[in-house]
């Protein structure tokens, strides 16, 4: 095992070398670059320690709101004993809590840097009271041991952290963070409220964990526009670190020794798309890894007890996470299941009792996550707004049937086209993903689950894991399958992570007991090179340089985003009255200080839709002045290649499509004013 382990390691290593050379020119490069202008500026390292003492104390504040809902009913002068499963839930509920808590602010209009700071004083009273009252649980007999070989897992664990934290804290530069992850928490700080914002149909997505960052920023940008942007990315970087406490905790309070608890908590923290995700700025995946991890935790203690507590956390967490993503839908029908299948294994009497019980956690779940559902449904006539409106019509400027169908289409165009290949989905994802490459899954999981699979089936034959251990294992694989058969980004997948990985860590721990050698060497090397992959996107991206002020937030941003100079061209010279027009630029609206328009996703379907019903270029130039546009930046190479653009209809005869590809090109050059253009990007202005 450990051979062939070591194997799968390299022969990953050798697939990824082209990352591996990238982060070899990044040294090289950050070399000159520190050389040059020296390792920090005082202003940029103050910006970055403020946004994370923001974050610090929101996350605080979490834990304090969390402590209070699982602990109400101790005494005020009496301790709580806790351990690390328990911190972690109490931090993820109270995240919760404060999510739904400004919801109702941003319904009430009071997103301001005055309540955020009030609501923060608060938070802080609550977590100081909680970790005042708490002691730290000394391990039972059951979970003690004194294998002291944990220095490598935790080493990996320690060096994951440290450079998503770095990330996280730079200028965002992600697509859907930029789209709507720290784009409209802007947007509603800007409006002081919860508000929908026009043509952004995410603006209808449930933004649970959006609220937090919403918080930090109200409270950063109090004292520096790059504060609260540091702070932003900083508290949603925090699920990182409590998704890796409840995997530890989870392994450790089902008897996991320390080594192989550390060793499941690696798996997870070397993903390289779990630190893509980690350093975004605003993905929410890892939110949601963290409340269905705690979902199958809490359906798993109830198999072994069926306390009233573990449903009471089942319902916490899986409410919680509706309110992260919509997807949390497919895993709550499945702690649900779990629950009801240990029903069917008592007793007649007691199937019936339970069973209502059971009922109640999927409806307390769906109640606590109910708020953004209704919200959007009366808002547009759907809760699952923007999705599936072939069957539940619904409606608002910018989105209708067709694009919701178009959406569906689009998440075809992710992993591999052919279904032979499909089938290694498990495969190809842990070896060959790519990142930000759709037919590659947008990532990569590294060898360590396949191995870990591996393991988890000789345990299983072996009949070696208890029951939690197989329904962990089963959870995440039910998890996986459905990812595979729906929307495979790699993102998507990520709850299952928490559950394989704490019954990979039971399955190597249960073989080790019985004589199996060299087995955290077979788990070992495969975490080890999906982190070095991990590290070598970290020092090609070199979000270091901004964070410690060696390289300028503007210089940053125009060497990771290549049409950086076009909006800062927008910034500093476009009169403030000006509209400019978004075509395949990523909709990046965050980054633009001046009034839009664009379509969400679909950046050119209103050009398109202009286009079929104009004669000329002139026709099209007077639709957008009528719709109040004075300028246009166009990302042009795709759109006017015929052999890629959208613009193109295979079913209409190629003479037409070569002139409606020439009508395009005219509108954007004939009569235009050009600021700036390259073979890449134009902006232009429109006559008037």
């Amino acid at each position: 095992m450990a051979v062939g382990s070591v194997a799968l390691a390299v022969a990953f290593l050798a697939y990824h070398r082209t990352d591996l050379e990238r982060s070899l020119l990044g040294l090289a490069g950050i070399y000159a670059f520190v050389s040059s202008r020296g390792i920090t500026r005082l202003p940029e390292v103050a910006a970055s320690a403020a946004g994370t003492g923001v974050a610090v104390l929101i996350v605080l504040a979490w834990y304090g709101a969390g402590d209070l809902l699982l602990h109400r009913w101790a005494q005020r002068d009496s301790f709580v004993v806790v351990d690390v499963l328990s911190v972690a839930r109490a931090l993820a509920y109270g995240a919760g809590l404060w999510s739904l808590v400004w919801f109702l602010l941003g319904l009430a209009g009071l997103y301001t840097t005055l309540t955020a700071v009030l609501v923060l004083t608060v938070g802080i009273a609550l977590g100081t009271q909680a970790l005042l009252r708490c002691r730290v649980a000394a391990p039972s007999a059951s979970v003690a041991d004194s294998d002291g070989r944990v220095t490598l897992a935790p080493s990996m664990i320690v060096v994951a952290l440290v450079t998503a934290f770095t990330a996280a804290l730079a200028p965002p530069t992600a697509k859907d963070a930029l789209q709507y992850h720290i784009a409209l928490p802007q947007a509603f700080a800007e409006a002081t409220a919860l508000v929908a914002i026009p043509y952004n149909i995410a603006s209808y997505f449930p933004l649970g964990v959006e609220m937090h960052g919403l918080w930090a920023m109200l409270i950063g940008r109090g004292l520096d526009a790059r504060v609260g942007e540091a702070a932003f990315g900083t508290v949603i970087f925090a699920f990182f670190p409590i998704l890796l406490a409840v995997v530890y905790g989870w392994a450790r309070q089902l008897a996991v020794p320390r080594p192989w608890a550390f060793a499941g908590t690696a798996i997870v923290a070397s993903v390289p798309t779990v630190y893509d995700v980690a350093a975004a700025s605003g993905y929410v995946d890892l939110a949601l890894a963290v409340y269905v991890a705690l979902g199958v935790e809490a359906a798993a203690s109830w198999w072994r007890r069926p306390a009233a507590q573990h449903l009471v956390n089942a319902a916490l967490s899986m409410g919680f996470a509706l309110a992260v993503k919509l997807l949390a839908l497919f895993s709550l029908l499945l702690v649900v299941m779990l629950l009801l299948l240990r029903v069917l294994t008592l007793t007649s009497g007691e199937r019936r009792r339970l069973a209502g019980r059971v009922v109640a956690v999927f409806a307390a779940a769906v109640a606590l996550g109910a708020p953004w559902y209704v919200r959007t449904w009366a808002a547009t006539g759907s809760p699952i707004f923007p999705f599936f409106l072939d069957w539940w019509p619904a409606s608002v400027e910018g989105w209708d049937v067709e694009r919701s169908l178009m959406l569906s289409a689009f998440n075809t165009q992710y992993g591999p086209a052919n279904p032979v290949l499909s089938l290694l989905t498990p495969v190809l994802v842990s070896l060959t993903g790519w990142r930000e490459v759709a037919s590659l899954y947008e990532g990569v999981l590294g060898p360590t689950f396949l191995v870990g699979i591996l393991l988890m089936i000789w345990a299983l034959r072996r009949r070696l894991l208890d029951a939690e251990f197989v329904i962990a294992a089963a959870a995440g694989v039910a998890i996986v399958e459905w990812w595979a058969l729906t929307a495979p980004i790699l993102r998507y997948v990520l709850p299952a992570l928490g559950p394989l990985a704490v019954a990979i860590a039971g399955a190597a721990a249960s073989l080790s007991r019985i004589g199996v050698p060299r087995l955290m060497l077979a788990l070992m090397a495969p975490t080890a090179a999906s982190l070095l992959v991990a590290l070598s996107w970290f020092v090609a991206d070199a979000p270091m340089l901004p964070v410690l002020g060696s390289e300028p937030r503007a210089e940053y941003l125009g060497r990771r985003l290549d049409y950086y100079p076009y909006y800062r061209l927008v910034n500093e010279t476009l009169p403030a009255d000006a509209r400019v027009w978004l075509i395949n630029m990523r909709r990046d609206t965050y980054h633009l200080q001046r009034p839009y328009f664009s379509d969400y996703l679909f950046e050119d379907y209103t050009l398109r839709r202009w286009v079929r019903t104009s004669a000329s270029p002139a026709a099209v130039r007077a639709k957008a002045r009528e719709a109040g546009i004075t300028h246009i930046l166009v990302r042009h190479d795709v759109l006017l290649d015929y052999n890629q653009s959208s613009l193109v209809d295979e079913a209409r005869p190629r003479a037409e499509n070569l002139a409606r590809l020439s009508l395009v090109r005219s509108f954007l050059i004939d009569g235009t004013t050009i600021l700036r253009a390259d073979a890449k990007f134009l902006l232009a202005a429109l006559p008037r």
